[in-house]
């Protein structure tokens, strides 16, 4: 076997292994503490917390990272066709859905940007 290919499936398994590591360590909180909230975002504060404190260095989650990144509308997919199960709702819905989503996209981006020129001073 080629030694680089070799050296490149490592650091993929490397990187999976972590990023499944903290997914699963999330899923261990959420199972514990019983809170309402996905084990998958806790795994993702682990995550950053690592990162951010460089206890893991980036290097380690890039090759994975990057091809899950590559690929990201994929992902998508399912979600989609989900939703033509649920056409009749959405039909009935549709100015609800809307209204909600731009007045929720607007409320995150004011204080975002507040809270952004807050900080940035």
């Amino acid at each position: 076997m080629n030694k680089k290919l070799f050296i490149t499936i490592i650091q993929l398994v490397r990187s999976a292994g972590i990023l499944l590591l903290f997914l699963y360590l999330g899923k261990g909180i959420q199972f514990i503490s019983h809170l309402p909230i996905p084990g998958s975002i806790f795994g993702l504060i682990l995550l950053f917390l690592g990162l951010n404190l460089r206890l893991i260095p980036l290097d380690y989650v890039l090759p994975t990272g990057n091809f899950l990144l590559k690929y990201i509308t994929l992902f998508f997919v399912p979600v989609g066709v989900g939703l033509l199960q649920y056409s009749e709702l959405l039909s009935t819905h549709w100015l609800t859905i809307i209204v909600s989503s731009v007045v929720s996209t607007m409320a995150t981006l004011i204080c975002v940007g507040w809270l952004y020129q807050r900080l940035s001073k």
